[in-house]
């Protein structure tokens, strides 16, 4: 198939939104959503494994059965039944992996996205995807370990929050102000007698957003004095009302609260506080927000780091899921935690965050850069052999934080991270460069579809990011709910030189070999880098006499 722009379609059918940018998006490759293998329908139910010919077998002579419950519990939050509950028996010797293809009690849309259930100690927890097929009758899917049970929903269509979070002291982005339902500026703090310090809000004149500032304890001093303020009742109850004078002397719609380090042991605390200030603000109608850190798994277990998600989410409007640095690991990590979370907490409290920043991962831990601090990274130029350059000599540009012969990668695409990454040598040994921009941060917002979260906080919307431009990408999940997945066209990250004089033996390569010109002079070779949209320039001046201490060929 020919190359016809600078991006792959990998799903959903209708072109992305068109940008003015350097790339134009394809809109005749699709690939159908679904499974690609032969599935033999057996009604209800039919299950495959992965032997017989062609990797497919009827297993239904396998002693495989599905029986189908008269009665079904309350579905998830968020989705809707479109089948009846089936119990599920396997023989001993079954696989692993198993294709489903399972009558639907309702018909729904052709090629609907639908959501695998089974339903073990009282609760619902997702364990796979389907698509409708035969004309919306039946859901086809593949899971990994076939459960006793097995259900299908259809998510439901609800409104979707896109949170905004601005760094204190910070300039809105006035496109973000088009997309975010609430913006959360930063500043506010914590102290130790249960007051609130910092703040110097900067606000644009007319700004008609709503705003529900964030108040944080990241730091050494706030983590301490929150964890001062928590055990003491008189703190608590002066701390939610000082939360709450800032609230109405402000008109604000409501607060924020990232108070994601608390001293575990304070847990019952900390539910007693967010209980005080619910209480108090949804008497006035006003909203309230979490940020907590992600659980983690351990020995088999999970540890919520002091934190009751079933107790809080009932006394808050959302909570924001505090991201995965590591960006190896995000998307395996975000699965479990949400499929974790989903059966004990409503989804569409949960709030993911994406967001315009990039990062780079060191033996100094994970730092944000902008897209341009990224890109220019990336395309740091340099002359292999001294300069200035006889006239007529041949040198090498290279491009240093890309080329294999300094030890770096290059510009790819990593499925896994689903993100355009690069490494280079650096201080400390091998660094690691994800970019992101509106390909990563589709992906991104397509995990909170998928799972039916509330929606999204986007972690910067100030206007140093607004270079990475991902605001067609949050404009359309926010009004839409649909998301256009797409990832960057190779040949768009392959570095390209440009010279002012002089022949350029091949452009297209972290590192080319330049003829000088015969003329002296001062000359520029250009290394345009580019991460699937954005292009970037940076020059490199190099100086052509006669003098110059290399030898002409």
């Amino acid at each position: 198939m020919e190359e016809q722009g600078p991006f792959d379609r990998i799903l959903q059918a209708e072109p992305p939104p068109q940008r003015d940018r350097a790339a134009t998006v394809i809109v005749s490759v699709t690939v159908a959503l679904g499974l690609l293998l032969l599935v033999l329908v057996l009604p209800p139910v039919s299950i495959l494994d992965d032997g017989g010919v062609d990797g497919v077998r009827d297993a239904a002579d396998a002693e495989y059965s599905a029986v189908a419950s008269s009665e079904l519990p309350p579905p998830p939050a968020g989705f809707e039944a479109v089948s009846p509950l089936y119990s599920l028996s396997s023989p001993e010797s079954a696989p692993e992996s198993s294709r489903l293809t399972l009558s639907l009690s309702t018909t729904v849309a052709e090629a609907a996205e639908l959501a695998l259930f089974t339903y073990e100690d009282d609760e619902w927890k997702r364990v796979g995807d389907a698509i409708a097929v035969a004309g919306g009758t039946n859901a086809q899917g593949e899971l990994s370990e076939l459960p006793a049970n097995v259900a299908v929903f259809l998510p439901r269509v609800e409104a979707r929050v896109v949170l905004g979070s601005l760094p204190a002291g910070a300039e809105v982005d006035p496109v973000a102000l088009g997309v975010v339902t609430t913006l959360n500026p930063r500043g506010f703090v914590p102290a130790p007698d249960g007051s609130i310090g910092g703040g110097g809000l900067k606000l644009p004149q007319g700004l008609q957003a709503p705003v529900a500032p964030t108040i944080s304890a990241l730091s050494t001093p706030d983590v301490g004095a929150l964890n001062t303020i928590l055990p003491s009742t008189s703190l608590r109850t002066t701390h939610v009302q000082a939360i709450l004078a800032l609230v109405r002397e402000n008109s604000f719609v409501g607060i924020d609260l990232d108070y994601r380090a608390i001293d575990p042991v304070l847990k019952d605390d900390f539910v007693a506080l967010i209980q005080e200030l619910s209480d108090g603000l949804r008497a006035e109608n006003r909203r309230l927000t979490l940020t907590l850190p992600l659980p983690l798994q351990q020995d088999g277990d999970w540890n919520t780091l002091g934190y009751d998600w079933e107790a809080l989410a009932p006394l808050v409007d959302a909570i924001k899921l505090a991201p995965e640095p590591d960006q190896d690991r995000y998307y395996q990590r975000m699965e479990e935690v949400l499929a974790y979370l989903v059966p004990r907490v409503s989804s569409r409290k949960l709030v993911l965050t994406i967001g315009p920043l990039s990062r780079e991962s060191s033996v100094d831990g994970v730092s944000t850069l902008t897209l341009t601090q990224a890109l220019a990274l990336a395309g740091t130029p340099a002359l292999q052999g001294s300069s200035p350059v006889a006239p007529e000599a041949t040198v090498q540009a290279v491009g240093e934080n890309l080329a294999g012969e300094t030890g770096a990668s290059g510009l790819a695409w990593d499925d896994t991270a689903r993100a355009v990454v690069f490494s280079y040598a650096g201080l400390g040994g091998t660094r690691t460069v994800w970019i992101a921009n509106v390909f990563s941060e589709a992906f991104r917002l397509d995990l909170a579809r998928r799972y039916q979260l509330g929606g999204v906080v986007v972690e910067d919307v100030s206007k140093r990011t607004s270079d990475a431009n991902i605001w067609p990408a949050v404009r359309q999940y926010g009004e839409t709910g649909a998301i256009t997945l797409v990832k960057p066209n190779g040949q768009m990250l392959q570095p390209r030189w440009t010279a002012s004089g002089g022949t350029l033996e091949s452009n297209a390569a972290p590192l080319v070999t330049w003829r000088a010109p015969a003329e002296e002079g001062s000359y520029t070779l250009t290394l345009i880098v580019s991460d699937g949209v954005v292009l970037m320039g940076q020059r490199l001046e190099v100086a052509v006499e006669s003098t110059a201490g290399v030898v002409s060929p």
